[in-house]
């Protein structure tokens, strides 16, 4: 039997109810039921779901309870799953008619090579009091009895407005991409390694995942005619209170490398720009560059030739030897490599600013994005003059002069 086109991974806790719901929603989208599947993936509930006779292949996959564990959760319910594209849909959202359909042509038609990530429209109504019959007449007709729509969040329209519908999403719109209703084709998923399983408690492993996706140099969409409903309002009517978004925040701030979700001034082992340092022969050259390339900016530096950092170094977290791990990598915007000790006149994120650049035999300067996507392509420039702001340094001056040069 071959894949099914799509599986649809269903986060489950101790809501049977809404359940329900959704899988009499899904029993009516018009997408052909021999082409898909539906995976439950319970979170540890007391009570283990229950899966009502459904004209298409349906499983249920279990996890320890172990706290609120959303990312795993979707994680493990991808793993036993095999449909070419997975479609996340939380337990509390009940999809339209020709909902998967929809976000399956919003994923293709997106996808240039380099995979997609397409989100549906989530709109809100109160459907507490609604069983599953009044439900079907809801998405059916859009009006049912002890039914109430409620007020979508203006902060995603705005944002699918300002992108035209995420089509000309940038580097900050990971933040417009929700995982209660978000399909991904399974080669991106697999390649960006899922949902960061280490993110526990409320919050924040969707847009983590959509910014590594971006990273990777996949394509949004977001797809207006694949409509659901939340059962109740958006985050801010659900009474979260603060803590728990500031924990969100907190959680963010170390993994996402950009001054809007980290401010600046704070060392994280994320940095925002990969440095890869070559071609230094004693410490006196490695701590020069190291000063020069850590003024003033969030990077790491990793010495690629060396079994260790300079003992001037070792006490800074940012320095490290060998090469940068992948997961680093995979969340960096930027990559500079160093050929040579050299000195820099402005802070390195002032020379990166301008662009990609490549000064032979010294300093490059990548976009990680571009280079994934084939993309890249960095303005070739002379080695400069003495006076320039990037230029070799002069190895037959005192290191105490090169560096207080620097300040």
């Amino acid at each position: 039997m071959s894949a099914p086109a799509v599986s649809v991974v269903v986060p489950y806790f101790e809501n049977q109810h809404g359940l329900d719901r959704l899988l009499a929603a899904l029993a009516l989208q018009d997408h052909p039921v021999a082409e898909m599947e539906v995976v439950v993936s319970d979170d540890g509930s007391a009570v283990p779901p229950v899966l009502p006779p459904l004209p298409f292949a349906s499983s249920v996959v279990r996890q320890e309870n172990l706290g609120f564990r959303a990312g795993a959760a979707r994680n493990l319910g991808a793993g036993a799953s095999s449909g070419e594209v997975i479609v996340f849909l939380d337990g509390d959202m009940i999809p339209e008619p020709g909902f998967l359909t929809a976000l399956l042509a919003g994923v293709r038609d997106a996808d240039d090579g380099h995979g997609a990530l397409a989100v549906g429209a989530r709109h809100h109504a109160d459907l507490s009091g609604c069983d599953v019959p009044a439900v079907v007449e809801w998405i059916s007709t859009g009006s049912a009895p002890g039914a109430r729509r409620l007020e979508d969040p203006q902060w995603l329209a705005q944002g699918y407005e300002r992108t035209a519908d995420l089509s000309r999403a940038g580097t900050e719109d990971f933040r417009l991409v929700i995982s209660a209703l978000l399909a991904v084709d399974r080669r991106l998923f697999e390649r960006c390694g899922g949902f960061d399983e280490s993110l526990v408690g409320y919050g924040g492993e969707d847009w983590d995942l959509a910014f590594r996706c971006w990273q990777l140099g996949a394509q949004f969409r977001h797809v207006p005619s694949a409509r659901a409903w939340h059962d109740g309002p958006d985050l801010a009517g659900r009474g979260i209170s603060r803590a728990v978004k500031d924990a969100e925040t907190l959680a963010l701030a170390q993994r996402i490398p950009l001054p809007s979700t980290r401010g600046a001034g704070v060392v994280f082992e994320q940095p925002w720009v990969v440095v890869r340092v070559g071609g230094h022969d004693d410490d006196a050259e490695a701590y020069l560059s190291a000063a020069h390339l850590l003024r003033d900016t969030d990077a790491g530096i990793w010495f690629v030739d060396r079994e260790d950092v300079p003992a001037a170094l070792a006490a800074d977290p940012r320095a490290r030897a060998g090469e940068p791990p992948r997961e680093i990598l995979d969340r960096a915007l930027l990559l500079a490599d160093v050929h040579a000790p050299l000195r820099l006149e402005v802070p390195l994120r002032v020379w990166c600013a301008e662009g990609e650049s490549e000064v032979p035999g010294l300093l490059s300067v990548r976009d990680l994005r571009a280079v994934r996507r084939g993309e890249s392509c960095p303005d070739r420039r002379p080695v400069p003059d003495p006076g320039a702001p990037v230029h070799a340094a002069d190895t037959s001056t005192r290191l105490e002069d090169r560096v207080g040069h620097a300040r």
